[in-house]
């Protein structure tokens, strides 16, 4: 039971990055990161809010000269991020600068997999040698001297 749920901790806390898209258009369900151009900010600041420069999420599809992204968070111009919950929004391909695809990074997650592994066993072994020791019961001290 504990590997299962370490398994599922490490996977998803797993590194990842973003990669330029190799195809016209990506794989539905696919993670995505699209940096708008500055006229496409402007153009969907009624959807996104004001000053929106990057938007992260699922793509969901194409229609005619758009892309459909369930949208996770976008980052703002001046760096912070905004959390969302999925709402789907059309984004014009003509307002975007760069689209990008989200990959695992396997070295770091293998580095971070590796250190929560160690940690596991590392805090399991201190927890058993601490728990394995006799407890001295009251008036046992040591023995005396004849």
């Amino acid at each position: 039971m504990r590997i299962a749920v370490l398994i599922a901790v490490c996977v998803a806390a797993a590194c990842y990055n973003y990669d330029p898209v190799a195809t016209p258009s990506p794989s539905p369900g696919t993670y995505i990161a699209a940096t708008l151009t500055d006229a496409g900010s402007r153009e969907l600041a009624r959807a996104l809010g004001e000053n929106v420069f990057v938007v992260r999420g699922r793509y969901l599809g194409d229609r005619a000269d758009t892309l459909l992204v369930s949208v996770s968070s976008v980052e703002m111009q001046r760096g912070n991020e905004v959390d969302w919950a999925g709402e789907a929004v059309s984004l014009p391909r003509t307002d975007i600068a760069s689209l990008e695809v989200r990959r695992l990074a396997k070295g770091r997650s293998v580095l971070l997999i590796g250190l929560g592994v160690t940690g596991l066993v590392a805090t399991t072994a201190a927890v058993k040698l601490i728990g394995d020791a006799t407890p001295l019961r009251p008036g046992s001290g040591p023995p005396s001297k004849q």
